[in-house]
């Protein structure tokens, strides 16, 4: 069964064929243009909605009429493990976030994974080790709808505790190296899709 996946908001939206709404889930069964345009002004207006479930007999129809009400950036970012087995993480805007940041011209995917990991903290000599998955998520700029698609990949660091240096301009303050399990301080302060890329890789 095919499925697609955006945080609107920081809360999940699902395209499935078959809806399994839990708790607070609203599921909308063959949505139309209007319907998809107004999630952001939904989800805003009704903020005990923890998710969305959009149900159709052919999703991937329903996926691409979604996806052309936004602009498309393409994001590139790491899941970075180093020797010991910590993970690398940032504190961007008061958040616990993995670096990332968006594939500028004439540059593959991977080379963009790699750039964003050492301007956002400093660190380098990594090795890619594999694509983890894609999310998607979307944000108003200067009024203009845009859908981030980043592609995450597992990277090792050729290093253990290395001091990493954040990089202010981009909101970050901080470059932690972190091992599992997380605590509380960093669970409850990140994003559900940012613990699911790293709950991804085995221990």
């Amino acid at each position: 069964m095919r499925m697609y996946e955006v945080y609107i908001l920081n809360r999940p939206v699902f395209f499935t064929e078959n809806p399994q709404a839990k708790q607070n889930d609203l599921v909308i069964k063959e949505p139309n243009k209007k319907q998809l345009q107004e999630l952001p002004q939904l989800l805003r207006q009704h903020t005990g909605i923890k998710g969305v479930t959009l149900a159709s007999s052919d999703v991937a129809s329903l996926w691409m009429n979604f996806c052309i009400l936004y602009q498309e950036v393409l994001a590139a970012g790491c899941v970075v493990e180093n020797r010991d087995g910590a993970f690398l993480w940032i504190e961007r805007n008061t958040r616990w976030d993995l670096p990332k940041g968006k594939v500028e011209k004439g540059e593959s995917i991977e080379e963009a994974a790699a750039r964003e990991v050492t301007e956002e903290t400093g660190i380098d000599r990594l090795s890619l080790a594999g694509h983890l998955r894609t999310t998607y998520h979307t944000y108003e700029e200067s009024g203009i709808p845009i859908l981030k698609t980043t592609f995450w990949f597992h990277a090792h660091h050729d290093g253990k505790d290395t001091k990493g240096a954040p990089q202010s301009e981009e909101g970050i303050t901080d470059v932690q190296w972190k091992f599992r399990p997380f605590g509380p301080e960093l669970l409850e302060n990140t994003y559900p899709s940012i613990l699911d890329l790293v709950a991804s890789i085995p221990d």
